[in-house]
């Protein structure tokens, strides 16, 4: 009898102090490292004329896979065109890197037995994708006197959420335009698209904008923190185009919601030439 009540004693205690692995885990901080990067088609600085021939995307994925980011955004990303031969250039790469990946085209270009053209943004991630959406953003529907056709051409976000361990979070690419009023109209899209979605939020890309500049402002203060100031990085540092050292403009983004800690942010100072751009890349956390 004595020894069924000590039995009972532990088997009760047992139950009251049995700790809850799953509770802890879910508990745990999560710190990824994300890159943003335009990688503009792979023709590289060194291919005035864009020779597909000497189009380059093994140097782009050596810039990538020297960082080994968790996730990495991409812009001015082709598929299928003839002009960076024919290249599915997201699924190229994401073989490369054993990279999941997901993709937004920004317009179509024509049909070829390989598959329909398209230019837009890409996500890279080492944690699988489990949605993802195009989201076309507004742009004007005329040119202005001098401008070329290409101002206005069509412009996206790429949106996706992913499983890092069995935590979602969503993470966009994209790509804005190159005039203030195209931009603070397509900043505006991007701002009413965050508010539908759920979540910790990166949102990271090209958006051909200073940091000063009203369209920024739209998304700052919505509270959506820009990991070079929370780093933080000297203004003269965060200067993203043109590539290498002779930088000058801070057009290249990583954006958080405010859930995320942003613990180092820097710009990759890149002197090859694989793009145009310097890359951003960042380690965050999310508690």
């Amino acid at each position: 009898m004595l020894l069924k009540r000590v039995l009972l004693g532990l088997l009760i205690l047992g139950m009251v102090y049995t700790p809850l692995v799953g509770a802890e885990e879910l508990q745990e901080p999560l710190t990824l490292k994300v890159m943003t990067y335009n990688i503009q088609i792979g023709a590289t600085t060194n291919n005035p004329g864009w020779d597909a021939k000497k189009f380059n995307l093994d140097a782009v994925a050596e810039v990538i896979k020297q960082q080994d980011p968790d996730i990495v955004a991409l812009q001015e990303v082709d598929r299928f065109r003839a002009r960076s031969g024919k290249v599915d250039q997201v699924a190229y790469l994401a073989e490369k890197l054993g990279m999941y990946w997901a993709y937004s085209p920004s317009y179509y270009d024509y049909e070829i037995p390989e598959g329909r053209g398209m230019y837009g943004n890409a996500i890279l991630s080492k944690y699988p994708i489990v949605n993802n959406y195009a989201h076309t953003l507004w742009r004007r529907g005329e040119l202005q006197p001098g401008e070329y056709d290409w101002v206005i051409e069509k412009r996206s976000i790429l949106e996706t959420k992913i499983d890092v361990n069995g935590r979602l979070i969503n993470v966009f690419s994209t790509h804005l335009s190159t005039t203030a009023d195209q931009r603070i109209k397509q900043t505006e899209d991007i701002k009413a698209l965050l508010s539908l979605v759920r979540g910790p939020k990166i949102i990271m890309g090209d958006f051909n904008a200073q940091p000063q500049d009203p369209e920024m402002q739209v998304l700052y203060k919505k509270r959506y923190r820009d990991v070079m100031e929370l780093a933080p990085v000297k203004s003269e540092q965060r200067a993203t185009w043109p590539n290498g050292t002779k930088s000058t403009e801070a057009i290249d983004y990583i954006l958080l919601s405010r859930e995320w800690e942003a613990k180092e942010a820097h710009v990759i100072i890149e002197e090859s030439g694989a793009s145009d751009h310097n890359p951003i890349v960042a380690i965050i956390s999310l508690p």
